[in-house]
């Protein structure tokens, strides 16, 4: 009964795709299935996401209970996890040879139960295909699936547009003539001048693609490593015929030792931030760590807008009607350096506790930074 309810289900989901497309494979079972906002280079867009024990689809919903296929990913070296950032709380990873992008549930419960399920199903899988092995390269085979995949091998996350307002690897800043790109290889946004060469990726079958500086070297080496150089099919193509040149910015060094998407921090996120006159609110990231607030354009911003220590600065909260209970004011003795805004009051009460700033500071304040 149950291989006759998968089977009709499977029949479902192959009838409302349009075009010839051949769902039902043997020995498949469908988990899950639910629409989840796919993040591309600018916008989120809803796709509806069929679950198989074999492979996760990917559809673009055109009328109603029809779709468009979009892909079909394998299970096999696909990975599943959380955003480093809690800022981004509803969102999860998907990385897989041929595509990897950011999804986002519409709650944090719904983001859990994906992550479970797609969790579960890539590790039945991968269980499932060691099973086929022999038990003397069994081993073997466990730490191929369990290592790293090389550079160009798998497609990378890319970086939305706005989450960066400057060139991840010169820190140049980006304007409507100066363009971002997105190199094929890691997935960061890059200026064009980090960005001339173009290389042969595997999981594009070996068809050259722009990558950054950074990456251009690191495949060349991993090429010279693995003996390839030979190869046709994997040597380097230079853009040799362009040269670009762009006055960057000085930036300090203290600025740069901390980047807006670190994991060590104490606190990362979103707030408005206003300097005395609350007419004029500007949305920034900002970072705590070891007592100083940085703050940055953008979430993925590779060096530091400005950094403040917090040593002697308290913080005063509003409470004058809803709007006021997401402001908070920070004072340096008694004169107001800045005042804060988060984006509504379920994102305010998520705060932590004071002593993550400064132990100092009266524990009845509420936090500066709203997470």
């Amino acid at each position: 009964m149950k291989q006759g309810d998968n089977f009709q289900k499977l029949m479902q989901i192959q009838y409302s795709l349009n075009g010839q497309h051949e769902i039902v494979q043997p020995g498949r079972v469908f988990l899950k299935e639910g629409t989840l906002m796919k993040l591309s280079r600018k916008v989120m867009q809803p796709r509806m996401f069929f679950l198989f024990n074999d492979a996760l689809m990917y559809t673009t919903p055109v009328q109603s209970a029809q779709y468009k296929l979009n892909s079909v990913l394998s299970l096999a070296g696909m990975k599943v996890s959380k955003p480093s950032q809690e800022a981004y709380q509803n969102e999860l990873n998907i990385e897989s040879v041929e595509r990897s992008f950011i999804l986002s549930a519409s709650s944090a419960k719904e983001r859990d139960e994906w992550l479970e399920a797609i969790g579960k199903a890539i590790e039945d899988y991968t269980k499932k295909k060691i099973t086929f092995i022999s038990s003397r390269s069994q081993e073997e085979a466990e730490g191929v699936i369990d290592s790293g995949a090389p550079l160009g091998s798998k497609a990378p996350i890319w970086i939305p547009d706005l989450r960066a307002t400057m060139c991840m690897i010169c820190t140049c800043e980006f304007t409507l003539t100066w363009r971002r790109h997105h190199c094929r290889a890691c997935g960061k946004v890059v200026c064009q001048a980090c960005s001339t060469n173009k290389y042969y990726l595997e999981y594009l079958k070996n068809q050259p693609a722009r990558v950054c500086d950074h990456c251009f070297a690191k495949l060349q080496e991993n090429t010279i490593l693995g003996d390839r150089c030979a190869s046709s099919s994997t040597s380097p193509i230079k853009s040799g015929a362009f040269s670009f040149t762009r006055k960057q910015k000085k930036i300090p060094a203290a600025l740069k030792e901390v980047s807006a998407n670190t994991e060590n921090s104490s606190m990362s996120g979103y707030l408005h931030r206003s300097k005395g006159n609350k007419k004029h609110w500007k949305r920034l990231w900002f970072v705590i760590k070891n007592k100083v607030l940085y703050t940055y354009a953008a979430s993925e911003d590779v060096a530091a807008l400005e950094s403040q220590p917090l040593l002697g600065f308290f913080l005063r909260e509003e409470k004058n009607g809803p709007a006021q209970k997401l402001q908070f004011k920070l004072y340096h003795k008694n004169t107001l350096f800045y005042i804060f805004k988060a984006d509504d009051i379920p994102t305010a009460q998520r705060c932590p506790t004071t002593k993550q700033i400064h132990p100092c500071i009266n524990p009845s304040i509420r936090s500066l930074f709203i997470i």
